[in-house]
Order: C-alpha cells, then structure tokens, then sequence
C-alpha cells in the first residue's frame, strides 16, 4: 500500500474507533474524500450506525463486514469506482437511501431485492446494462435515479413499484419498455430523455430534468408521455411523412414562380404579386420514401413580416429566395434568415439565389452559415423557359435535389415520428372538409369529432390541435383562452384577412380606410367590403362574416399587431396604419439635455418597433407616434424612440429631470431587452452617445463610465461561490 493511501486507511481507522467508542452516540460516520482505496473491516464493528458516508473515495469494493450494519438508514457511495456491490448489502434491511452515483457499476447485485424499505435508489452515470428482477421487491422505493447508464430495457418487474414518484431514466439506450411500467399510477415525473432508441420525440416527453428544476417548467404528466410511445407501437403508430415546406423572401424575389416549377409548371411572365399566403402540394422523393410537404409561399411586402409569427414554426423546411442581381443580396439574406432563428433556430434552410441565370453571385456564406446555421445548401436558380435560358431547368432540378437533402431524417427527424392513428383519422377528417364552405370550426366540435374518432382526452386533443397547427393542416391558437374555441381550416383564410386590414390605408389613392389607425369589428367589415372589390379583388366578402370580426381583431392583439384601447379589445390601434411621416412635435430632444441611445443589429426585426408600441402604450404622447417612431412621457421626462429606413439602428433619446429621465431610461431599456430575448439568436449591440462617439456600453461599463449591472446569471454566480 503506498504511504498516502496508508495515510488514508490509518485515518479512516481512528475515525471508525473513535466511533465505536460513542457506542449509541456514534450514530454517523463520516469518510468523505480521505482518498480511501479499501475500507477497513473493523467498520462491521459499528452495528449502531445510520448513516455511512464513504463519497468521494477510491474504493473499487467493500468488505463483507459492511452487511453487520443492520441499523444503517443512508450509504452514500457515490464518486468511487464501484464495479459492483457486495452481496452482503441484502443484509442492510433497514436501508431507506442508497446513494451510489458516478461508479462503474456494471450490474446490482440480485440481493438488493432485500431491501425492504428502500426509499430513494441514486446509480446515475454508472455502466449498468441491466437490472435485476429483484427491483420489483423494493415495494417502499419512491425516487429512483438511472440516468446516464446503458440500459437497453428494464424488467417487467418494475411495475410492482407501485410507490415510485419520480423516475429518471435519461442518456441510456432503452430500445422498449415494458408493458408494467404503465402500473406505475403514483408516478408523478418521468424523464426519458436521450433515449433515441425509443422514438419519442421532445415535444412527447416534455421539459427536461434541467428545466423543471433550473427554470421551473411544469414537467409532463407521466401518463402522457407513456400513453404516447404505448399507441404508437406497431400497429397502433404510423409516421405521418408530411412537412411544412416555409418560403420566405422579397417580394418580386420570384418565390411563387419557383414554387410552381418545383412542381413541374411553366413560368407565367405576368405573375401576380403574392398576397398574404398561398398553400400547395409539393412530394420530394427522400431515400426512405415519399414524404409530403405543404409548401407556404409568403408574401414578401414589408408589411407582412410582422405576420410571420403566427405561421412560421420550428419543425418546418425553410426556402430563402434572394434575388441574385440585386446589389442587396448579402444584407437581405441576413435579413430573412434572421426573421426564420428568430422563430425556428435548428430549423434548415435552403438559399435559392434567383434569376441567376445558373451563375452564383459571390456572398460571404461562411460568416452567414456561421451566424445562422444550418443553411444546408445555396442553389443559383432561374425560372426563364430553357430555350430563353439554357441550363435553367437543370437550376431547379438542383433545387429540387437539395431541398429533397435537406427533408431527410437527419435534418427533419420530425415527419418520421410516429403517432396514434386515431389521430391520423382526425387528420384525415380535417382535411376532408370542404374549406371553400368552412373556413373554421369551433373548438366543442373539433373536440368531439376528436372522441368520436377515439381520442377522449381533453389533454391529448389540445396535442392534436398543437399538431394540427404545426403542420398547416389547421390552425388553432390554444395559449389564449379568448381564442381557443376557434380552429381556422384555412390559414391562407387567416393570413389574407389580417393582410387586408394590414394594408387598409392603400387600398384607395388618398382614402385611406383607418387614416387615424383605429380598428373596430365595424372596421374590420368595412376593410373586407372594399378588400372585395374591384381593383382590389384579394379576397371575398362573404369568408369573413361579422360574428369573426371580434376574433380576427383579438387575434392580432395576441400577436402584437395592435394594442387595445379599452377593456373589451373591441377598439384598436394598429402601429401599422399610422402615418409614414412623423407628426409635429417629435423631434429629437436636444443632445445637451438627454441620455442617447443605439441599438444596432445586422437587421431590425420588422414587427420589433410595433411590438414595443403596444407594450409602452400607456406612456405614448397623444397622438405623437408614427410608423417608424413614437414619442413617450413618464412622469416629467420625455423620449423618442425610432427606427431608420436603412433597418440597422434603433435609436432612444431620453430627457428631462435626472431621476425621472433616469426612470423612464430603465423602462425603455428593460423593454426592449425583453423584446430582444424573444427573438432567438439575435445579434443586438447597445451603444451610448458619449464624447462625440458612439460607444458600446460593455466598453463604457469597463472604463467606469458605466456601473456594470447586476444580471441574473451574475448573481447565481455569487450565491453558488
């Protein structure tokens, strides 16, 4: 034995007599982190101990001895290198916690079934493969930990614990479970995380470990996470194979010409801009088989962007279409792909580069892949007939191949995921619906078709709504409850119908419909009446009736389109509507008197400004905001906050009394830091007027121009040190 390890051994022996010479006082023993490699055996001499801690060693076995300790309640074991347990262990029969994480344990022996009042069972990020039947004894066992391990299955028997609350099972290689673990009914967490073998995608399982007790998310119901994966084995599952196919893009970029010869249809040279959204078919030939995608052409006004959240999700194919010869290609294309993180931060993306005539247009693609990745491929396109362009048909069956890649299991696992096929059915009874006579349904019929097709459950119905809505199939807002009671069959119904009021001020040369921006369910019938007409002909009158009106109008506040102007939601105002130049009275306070800040991103997110409008309604000057800007008050100081043509910078200029222009400061700043964090991945520098410069505030902070401020991580920091 080498000297430190005798020194060790030495120490843990004159701790162990000066236990046992406490008698009924020594009820504790405490061995933590002596760098033991062997425990002595005189330890079997402490028959009265409880709580045994031997953590934090280097002990590869134990004594027999240990299994005279029949009074011991706690062993903690953990940080060792364990490669099994004695079998002496069965003999702790009044053991309640056993603590052997971080070990190399590759099995438990068959003994532990003996212990008969085992509480709480921690073997996390040991080697275990398999368990023993013995499990099933442990009738007391509450908390059981086997995170981290290579377990391929878990024994029938672990059904009988029928007292097991909380089960970790994440990063092992579980292939099945068992049919029993559904006997599990006092279950109240389960986390299978990191479990790929089991196909269970995230949103089944639900937040992980991390996030329920780092974050405070609610952790999925057990009995649903399970319900899943047991109807969707064999023939009670089916991968549905279908995807949202998303195309975003300028407009006059060309995407719905593309659209239709990826779907093997001519170019119409007098193509009609695209107004709200367009839906259509599209089949890719993946290796796997067919899979069908629901491709949404958007349409690429500005105004539009600000809709996008209410149809761009995360499991979804993105199709960027830049124009090739436009001198702006490198700076919308960060435009765009920062709209798509912002909403979809894993999702891929394709980059059609159009009317190119097949030639790439040099762009740093490395700093943008770098940026806003995965950007699976950057494909030159041109829609022209071949015999006006030579080679362009082959830019679109490039095309075609790349977005086919990119629908592959590896970047869109999604599609392939199975699902009960009861829900297959509601599926298929949505789609079966004449939508030229039903744009929508109400949520009490969806429900009951939903239990009429096998499907009961309140909780598993909303699953199928969120599914719904994530394919296109129909869309249904469930997190506000003033809106959940309508599932919309039509999202182009949807889209179109907010478009309309969106782009009301231009429907008539100098009449604009809402000149002060003001909506009302009154307005809104009067936009579609007009919306109906001739030259505007976008939509009919008779898809949107007035009973809707009221829904459309809150739905757009839900989304930040507009902002209530009295407790009902039934008066409006929408950023959007109000007038492009600034009105008297909002000029910059002077420079002298004010506090200047600059927000400077690669673009500015479109919906951002109206978004911090709505929110700082409250301190908005009478009638002193405008599409670019607005102009606040609070209590004596003044600001104006605004954004520039050119989409890079959002200004704020605060003035007025110290301590009030220091106070409403801190109300814009926390603002629009808030609206910041919404927006996924997002590059933003804040940057102060000081010296004649603008400087970054972190460099003002590190020079003591600036107190650092205090942050949440920060602070954790401090509390764990």
């Amino acid at each position: 034995m080498k000297d430190e390890e005798q020194a060790a051994y030495d120490k843990a022996l004159k701790k162990i007599e000066k236990c046992r010479r406490r008698g009924a006082g020594g009820t504790t023993l405490d061995l933590h982190g002596l760098g033991l490699t062997t425990l002595p055996p005189r330890i079997g001499q402490l028959t009265e101990l409880t709580k045994l801690d031997l953590s934090s060693n280097h002990l590869t076995t134990l004594p027999p001895q240990i299994g005279q300790l029949t009074e011991l309640k706690e062993l903690l074991l953990y940080n060792n290198q364990f490669e099994t347990l004695p079998i002496e262990i069965g003999q702790l029969t009044e053991l309640k916690n056993l603590r052997a994480y971080n070990n190399h344990l590759r099995t438990l022996p068959s003994e532990i079934g003996q212990l008969a009042k085992l509480e709480r069972l921690n073997v996390s990020r040991n080697w275990l493969e398999t368990l023993p039947r013995e499990i099933g004894q442990l009738k007391m066992l509450s908390d059981v930990s086997l995170s981290n391990n290579r377990l391929t299955t878990l024994p029938s028997e672990i059904g009988a614990l029928t007292a097991l609350t909380w089960l970790w099972l994440y990063k092992n290689r579980l292939t099945e479970l068992p049919p029993e673990i559904l006997q599990l009914k006092a279950l109240n967490e389960l986390y299978l995380h990191g479990n790929p073998g089991l196909d269970i995608p995230e949103t089944a399982l639900g937040p992980t470990y991390e996030d329920v007790r780092l974050r405070k998310a609610m952790p999925k119901p057990p009995k649903e996470i399970l319900d899943y994966y047991f109807t969707t084995r064999g023939r009670e599952g089916v991968a549905l194979r279908e995807m949202k196919l998303i195309v975003v893009g300028w407009g006059k970029a060309g995407k719905t010409t593309l659209v239709k010869r990826l779907a093997g249809e001519t170019m119409n040279p007098n193509e009609q801009e695209t107004h709200g959204i367009m839906i259509r078919p599209l089949t890719l030939g993946c290796t796997d088989g067919e899979l069908r995608a629901r491709v949404w052409d958007f349409g690429g006004q500005h105004v539009l962007h600000a809709m996008h959240e209410f149809f761009l999700t995360a499991r979804s194919l993105y199709l960027l279409v830049l124009e090739q010869r436009s001198d702006r290609a490198e700076t919308d294309a960060k435009y765009w792909l920062q709209i798509i993180r912002s909403y979809a931060p894993q999702a891929p993306v394709v980059v059609a580069l159009n009317k190119s005539r097949g030639l790439a247009r040099p762009l740093d693609r490395e700093s943008l892949e770098r940026m806003y990745g995965p950007i699976v491929a950057w494909i030159p396109t041109e829609c022209l007939p071949e015999a006006d362009c030579p080679g362009a048909e082959a830019t679109i069956v490039k095309l075609r191949e790349e977005l086919t890649a990119a629908a592959e299991e590896q970047w869109m696992p999604e599609p392939r995921k199975k699902f009960p096929r009861k829900w297959v059915a509601i599926k298929e009874w949505l789609e079966s619906l004449d939508k030229d006579e039903k744009n929508y349904l109400d949520y009490d019929t969806f429900a009951h078709e939903c239990t009429a097709r096998g499907e009961p459950d309140q909780q598993k119905q909303a699953e199928v709504a969120a599914l719904m809505h994530d394919l296109g199939v129909a869309m249904n807002y469930a997190r506000d409850e003033r809106l959940r009671d309508t599932t919309v069959l039509r999202p182009d119904w949807l889209a179109n119908g907010i478009y309309a009021v969106l782009r009301a001020n231009l429907f008539l040369p100098g009449r604009p419909l809402a000149p002060d921006a003001l909506l009302t369910p009154g307005k809104l019938g009067e936009i579609y009446t007009v919306a109906a007409q001739e030259p505007v002909n976008m939509l009919k009158v008779t898809d949107y009736p007035a009973e809707k009106w009221k829904f459309l109008l809150r739905l757009m506040n839900l989304f930040q389109l507009s902002f209530p102007l009295n407790e009902d939601g039934t008066q409006q105002l929408c950023p959007t509507l109000l007038r492009a130049e600034p009105p008297a009275g909002t000029d910059e306070p002077p420079v002298a008197e004010s506090i200047r800040l600059r927000y400077e991103f690669p673009v500015v997110p479109a919906p951002l400004l109206p978004r911090f409008m709505v929110r700082m309604f409250p301190l908005i000057q009478q009638d002193r905001l405008w599409q670019r800007g607005v102009m606040l008050r609070y209590p004596s100081a003044r600001a104006r906050v605004w954004t520039t043509a050119e989409e890079k910078y959002l200004f704020a200029t605060v003035a007025g009394p110290e301590a009030d222009r220091a106070e409403l400061l801190a109300i814009i700043r926390g603002t629009l830091l808030e609206l910041f964090c919404e927006y996924k991945e997002l590059p933003v520098t804040e940057q102060q007027w000081f010296d004649g410069h603008w400087v970054p505030r972190a460099t003002l902070e590190k020079f003591g121009v600036l107190e650092p401020e205090w942050t949440e991580q920060a602070n954790g920091e401090e509390a764990q040190s």
